[in-house]
């Protein structure tokens, strides 16, 4: 599987929501059969886990993105730079077989693909500091 397609395509679906609130099945259809032939059936598992994540902790992946945001609010976020990193969120917080660095290397790298290098510094100084959120919270249990 190649999670690297797969977190590209969750990016475009991360994005769709950002701007209509919903992720719509037909948009996924149509990527599957269109746009996407080349991910086999575990990288479509792995989109569809990290839409389920994020629909299941919502509030608790914004809230940890706008806690880690030095002087940026969630509300005024490029949509593009909000989609990526509620996909880095969801992974650092729910997918733990997949390493930190790896995570902020490839939302760096989607930041790098669509958007700016400025959004790719960005992205990775937020994701660092959920990183170190995340570490000083399982050291306090």
């Amino acid at each position: 599987m190649s999670r690297r397609s797969a977190r590209d395509t969750t990016f475009r679906l991360f994005y769709e929501y950002s701007i209509n609130g919903e992720f719509n099945p037909a948009t996924m259809d149509v990527m599957r059969d269109c746009f996407d032939k080349g991910m086999n059936d575990n990288a479509w598992t792995y989109v569809h886990r990290l839409i389920d994540i994020f629909i299941t902790h919502q509030h608790t992946v914004d809230d940890t993105i706008q806690s880690n945001s030095k002087k940026w609010n969630i509300t005024h976020m490029a949509k593009v730079e909000l989609s990526i990193l509620r996909i880095g969120v969801c992974e650092i917080k729910y997918c733990e077989e997949i390493h930190e660095s790896i995570t902020v290397n490839e939302c760096v790298e989607l930041a790098k693909k669509y958007a700016s290098d400025k959004s790719s510094r960005f992205i990775n100084g937020v994701l660092a500091a959920v990183i170190g959120a995340v570490d000083t919270s399982n050291e306090s249990v």
